[in-house]
């Protein structure tokens, strides 16, 4: 999940105003196109997580299957899929594997991997567009990080700053390795959120965080406190069925 939100203005300001962004290269970005940067960013980022999950899945279900002596281990790198060295054993394991149902295991897994790849590069090319992202460290969060971005590197004062922060939807939970890109320009303020370095999407963590939310209401017995959050997921649209209990790269 890859989080973007602008402070609220009337459309009209917007345009009125012809806010610019800077982006790398000393290029102006316009707000809308930014706009669309992210969501593209975050359309691409979502499928990745999508299909590395597949891919995972499918590894499983082949190691299920063939004997202890046959198993597989393939490493995952985010936002990437298999690197070389894995691809390198996937393509001599399809070889090597004579019963054809495993083949076809494995074989579906590479033909993932090229969809991921075309995801990745896509992605690569989004943010590439964009300013340098910041690398989440241990403890931070998104609230106090967008304070700072616009505190120090842009001079407002903290009222101001928090002033404008309150008009977006921060992502709640963040951990080491994601990235968190902003941008400040005339009085509009945005941010998002992508995997970056960790070891999973944002979008995975966050329902793995909700259906944390939801076990821990049952084990305290808070039933109130726990059709408050279900009800919540269910009108938001959150899909706590797509998150398996013990499912690997989780």
């Amino acid at each position: 999940m890859i989080h973007f939100a602008t402070a609220v203005f009337p459309r009209s300001v917007l345009f009125a105003a012809l806010l610019l962004l800077t982006a790398c290269g000393g290029r102006q970005l316009g707000i809308d196109e930014f706009h669309e940067l992210a969501n593209d960013a975050e359309r691409h980022s979502t499928s990745i997580a999508d299909v590395q999950q597949q891919m995972r899945a499918l590894l499983q279900s082949y190691n299920q299957t063939v004997s202890s002596d046959r198993l597989l281990h393939l490493d995952f790198q985010p936002e990437r899929g298999l690197a070389a060295a894995a691809r390198s054993a996937l393509a001599t394991r399809i070889d090597d594997e004579s019963d054809a149902s495993c083949r076809g295991l494995l074989e579906r897994i590479a033909e993932l991997q090229e969809t991921m790849d075309e995801h990745a590069d896509r992605l690569d090319e989004i943010t590439a567009r964009l300013p340098a992202p910041h690398r989440v460290r241990s403890g931070e969060n998104h609230y106090t990080l967008s304070m700072r971005y616009l505190t120090r590197e842009h001079g407002l004062a903290r009222g101001a700053a928090d002033s404008l922060v309150a008009r977006v939807a921060l992502t709640g939970d963040i951990i080491e390795g994601f990235h968190i890109w902003f941008y400040y320009q005339d009085g509009v303020f945005g941010t998002f959120v992508t995997q970056g370095e960790a070891q999973i999407s944002p979008t995975v963590f966050a329902k793995v965080v909700k259906r944390q939310l939801l076990e821990d209401a049952r084990r305290q017995g808070h039933q109130e406190a726990f059709e408050t959050i279900l009800d919540s997921l269910q009108r938001s649209g959150a899909l706590l069925a797509n998150i398996r209990h013990g499912a690997p790269g989780l």
